[in-house]
């Protein structure tokens, strides 16, 4: 994608920058550990080319449910369709836009961030969403303002043959709080190739600011989805973030949260449901770099026959971030011959003042509480239904009402299908 004329001449040579880089660096291969046990190497990368610039259309207004939304921005195969946003909230200061409508009105913390992004980026996928995003959204809250209801971000993506790559941008200011539902799907379903889906989530939290952010990815069978998802935490700040990965047939998410201050916390957590065909590559990291700063992770996944399944964790404490307190676990759950689940749970302790642990659990359903429930009169498939939901529910008890349902009917529906 070439840049638009809007976009100002920071982010055209930021683009540059990227595509050299890209350029310049090869495919993950299996003898780096984060891929291992992922080749992406039988995938035809590079049969995917960047989708070509679609003509600028206005995003007509979205209707915003107050009190069951704050904000809502829509994308339909990389154009804003769109966008809405409590008044009042628009007053204080709130702001909700296409990204490229943004990039001038904030030019120096986006400017910041994705320098930082591109000089962070290790591996190729990085590189080439920076060089060639396509669309995306900002959202801005102000110093201070605290929002109950949850802002909206929704793309449906489409394009057989082609890498789309959405981004997403989260600025809160010292003392904000806010909550975001980030959607990825495919508009109508990918047949053939299908899409490769490039996405980025970037989210910087002042001090004290709160973010929870519950991201569903449920991509169409054809498409391939490649996700990174980074958070900076600063003092005494929080952030919940939380991972539904359901879709596509192959998935590859790394969740890189950053304790950049004293008192900063997260929690990230994530469920995910692997049917067969698909192959799924997630990755969590929570580095530590401030002292007295505490983390968690909690990801949940059910692998169903011929589905496989890789979780990395790691925990990294720096060497002055004393007073740690951190801690990882990942559970899979197996339904059939031939699934396959992974789980790897990585320390790398800089530190000796610092409490850390990793566990990992992989099993199958409890017969005989499969047994009970048949007794009590449910059919075998009813009975296995009840015993999976109820193994996600507990991660999925905070989350807003249209993310958990949507979440939990998602998996229903694959049980039911399976």
């Amino acid at each position: 994608m070439g840049p638009s004329t809007r976009e100002p001449s920071w982010m055209g040579a930021l683009r540059t920058r990227a595509r050299k880089r890209f350029q310049d660096m090869p495919w993950p291969t299996t003898a780096e550990e984060e891929w291992r046990r992922t080749d992406v190497s039988r995938l035809g990368l590079d049969g995917y080319a960047p989708r070509a610039p679609l003509p600028a259309r206005g995003a007509k207004p979205a209707e915003v449910d107050r009190g069951a939304s704050a904000g809502v921005i829509r994308f339909e195969s990389g154009a804003c369709t769109g966008a809405g946003l409590d008044p009042d909230l628009a007053a204080k200061g709130v702001r909700l836009l296409p990204l490229e409508a943004a990039l001038e009105e904030f030019e120096a913390p986006l400017h910041s961030l994705y320098e930082q992004a591109l000089e962070e980026a290790d591996n190729r996928f990085l590189a080439w969403h920076y060089g060639e995003w396509s669309h995306g959204a900002l959202l801005w809250v102000p110093e201070g303002l605290e929002i109950a209801a949850p802002f909206i971000v929704d793309f449906q993506e489409s394009g057989d043959g082609t890498m789309s790559a959405p981004h997403l941008a989260v600025l809160l200011g010292t003392g904000a709080r806010a909550t975001v539902v980030h959607r990825l799907g495919t508009q109508q379903g990918s047949r053939g190739t299908g899409i490769l889906c490039n996405t980025v989530v970037d989210a910087r939290l002042g001090d004290a600011a709160g973010l929870e952010l519950w991201e569903h990815q449920e991509l169409a069978p054809a498409d391939m989805v490649v996700r990174h998802t980074r958070a900076a935490v600063s003092r005494d700040a929080s952030l919940r973030h939380f991972d539904a990965e359901l879709g596509a047939r192959f998935s590859k998410a790394r969740v890189d949260c950053s304790m950049d201050g004293p008192g900063a916390e997260a929690f990230l957590d994530g469920a995910y449901y692997c049917g067969k065909g698909q192959h799924m590559d997630l990755r969590t990291v929570q580095r530590h770099r401030s002292p007295r700063a505490m983390s968690r992770a909690v990801y949940k996944g059910a692998v169903a026959a011929g589905g496989r399944t890789v979780y990395q964790g790691l925990i990294e404490v720096s060497p002055g971030a004393s007073g740690t307190d951190a801690w990882l676990t990942n559970r899979n759950l197996i339904l059939g011959e031939g699934a396959r689940s992974d789980s790897i749970p990585t320390l790398k302790i800089g530190n000796n003042d610092v409490k850390c642990s990793h566990g990992s659990t992989t099993g199958k359903l409890n017969p005989e509480e499969l047994f009970y429930l048949q007794t009590r009169g449910y059919d075998p498939a009813d009975a296995r239904e009840m015993l999976v939901i109820g193994y996600f529910e507990d991660l999925l008890t905070r989350a807003p009402e249209v993310f958990r349902e949507e979440t939990l009917g998602v998996i229903r529906h694959r049980l039911k299908a399976a």
